[in-house]
């Protein structure tokens, strides 16, 4: 039988606990901005630190949510009367409608677009 080639590297287990003193609002803060991460608070705090402050963290987004932007977008193209008597705002408006959520799909995706990724402060 062949071998596992991809298996994880071991790191050396942490075995050290690093105390430090906050008030209660600062302990509200550390906590929402690891919520907003995806992470644990002490995880949070201690890969901050290792950073020396500038933490990158990419945003999670659901790929399903991504996928129905695009299928919207797509319909609202599909669905414009081609022969109407529109005057030129109302479709200025309606294209700038269906390219906002084309745009908005493709930030989330992590497309051309700043925003994908948040630098914590």
């Amino acid at each position: 039988m062949a071998t596992n080639i991809t298996q994880k590297t071991k790191r050396a287990p942490r075995e050290l606990f690093f105390h430090f003193r906050c008030t209660r609002a600062e302990i509200d803060v550390i906590n929402a901005h690891a919520a907003q991460a995806g992470m644990r608070p002490g995880v949070f705090v201690r890969d901050l630190a290792l950073s020396g402050g500038k933490l990158r963290i990419a945003s999670r987004v659901d790929e399903s949510a991504v996928f129905e932007l695009r299928r919207l977008g797509a319909m609202l193209k599909g669905q414009y009367p081609k022969e109407s008597n529109w005057t030129n705002e109302e479709k200025r408006h309606y294209w700038s409608a269906m390219q906002a959520v084309l745009e908005h799909a493709d930030r989330l995706a992590g497309g051309k677009n700043e925003g994908d990724e948040h630098e914590a402060a």
